[in-house]
């Protein structure tokens, strides 16, 4: 089996990191299935696995071989003792599944300010825009969820909920723009990188570090700092790495966070199946988008539809509509949502409001128009973990058939997506 690997540095360390997310994997079922009650006996045997591994690694006689399969084994035990010494989950029970409860962290003093500004920004842009739209700017700019349950409904059954969770396209955007601006007042690439780096950190806290802001952060980082390098960049590396950067510090995310896997699976969704539904799609004309933005749709519906059925009992697929026409408004709401914030209530804000509420209430219309077409919010009851895996390593075989990609983090870096 070993023979199969790579010489590379990079190709072990990625089989290393899936390794260690099996692991953490492997310990949070372990969680589940015995209550937290009690803990492994592996924990014993640490003393004896740190010294088979040392010496697997300093005996020159020892295969290559033999090494790789030693640094995946003991990847894998690190994930399962990283579990073992994480503080017990809050976890609640929804039909039969357990979700994370409480999985904030404590707050520190820098973060009860940037919540003060979060709230000053959010209240400015109330001041501006009637209430409904005030919050769905607020959604869309830093991810604030103080929805109506009427509004909430309405873009969960058109399958647009996801553009008031902040994810990569914010943190591009704020990448693409700070890095412009500093390098626009004559920075040097190594000082902009640094500026642009503390600008990544100050979003990533004002919006309050959740999991897909942090996973978003922790790629987008490492894309610049990869340009930085001047090294060619793998983005389903990247997205190992981001997942076991923060499996490091919370593993009950893996198994128990909703929002942190469907976060990984419409990433890994848009760059594994993306390009493939682009190519398919070719034909289609490309105005302003339409097939990048429906090739999306596809690929990030297509990987978290099996997960939200199995949480849920419950899947939208008017998404792969809806988002077609809502989508290349988001950046032109960014955009205009971001003036209307620092304007507030000043003399004349409805002229400089007014572009922000119209591009909005036209989302808000696209949303409404789920009602139409109401056979698309599906409801599916009674779908097992079993079911659930099998489904998504059907979908993993498929693509590798038909891409024809050999390992998962070969994947071409042309087709990068933050």
């Amino acid at each position: 089996m070993a023979g199969n690997f790579s010489a590379s540095v990079g190709r072990v360390a990625g089989w290393a990191m899936l390794a260690f997310v099996g692991g953490v994997a492997v310990g949070s079922l372990g969680y589940q299935l015995h209550a937290g009650e009690g803990t492994s006996p592996l924990r014993l045997f640490w003393p004896v696995v740190f010294a088979v591994f040392s010496l697997a690694l300093i005996v020159r006689r020892v295969p290559r071989s033999a090494k790789v399969i030693a640094v995946i084994l003991f990847s894998f035990l690190i994930g399962l003792w990283r579990c073992e010494i994480a503080p017990a989950p809050q976890l609640r029970w929804i039909d039969g599944k357990a979700f994370v409860f409480n999985n904030s962290q404590p707050e520190s003093a820098i973060g009860k300010k940037l919540e003060a500004w979060r709230g000053f920004v959010s209240a400015r842009i109330a001041s501006a825009l009637p209430p409904d739209e005030a919050n769905l700017v607020a959604g869309i700019l830093y991810g604030d969820h103080n929805f109506s349950k009427q509004q909430r409904e309405q873009f969960i059954s058109s399958g647009l909920l996801h553009i008031v969770a902040v994810s990569g396209f914010n943190v591009t955007v704020i990448v693409q723009m700070v890095s412009a601006f500093f390098l626009g007042l004559g920075l040097r690439r190594r000082q902009a990188f640094y500026a642009t780096t503390g600008a990544i950190f100050l979003f990533t806290g004002f919006v309050g570090f959740g999991a897909s802001v942090m996973r978003a952060a922790f790629m987008g980082w490492l894309v610049l700092l990869a340009r930085e390098v001047g090294r060619l960049v793998s983005p389903f590396r990247l997205l190992l790495v981001a997942a076991v950067i923060l499996l490091l510090i919370n593993p009950w995310q893996l198994a128990f966070d909703a929002g942190f896997a469907l976060s990984f699976l419409a990433m890994w969704g848009l760059m594994a199946w993306s390009p493939l539904f682009e190519n398919w799609l070719r034909r289609v004309p490309n105005i302003l988008g339409v097939r990048e933005i429906f090739s999306s749709s596809l690929a990030a519906t297509l990987m978290t539809a099996p997960y939200l059925a199995w949480a849920f009992n419950r899947m939208s697929l008017a998404g792969l509509l809806t988002n077609v026409f809502a989508l290349p408004l988001i950046p032109w709401i960014m955009g205009f949502g971001l003036l209307s914030a620092v304007w507030g209530n000043w003399p004349a804000f409805q002229f400089v409001s007014a572009p922000t509420l119209g591009l909005v209430r036209l989302v808000e219309m696209i949303a409404g128009s789920a009602r139409w077409m109401p056979w698309l919010d599906l409801r599916i009851y009674g779908t097992s973990l079993s079911t659930l895996l099998a489904t998504y390593a059907l979908i993993v075989y498929l693509w590798r058939k038909l891409s024809g990609e050999k390992d998962l983090s070969t994947h071409s870096a042309t087709r990068q997506r933050i």
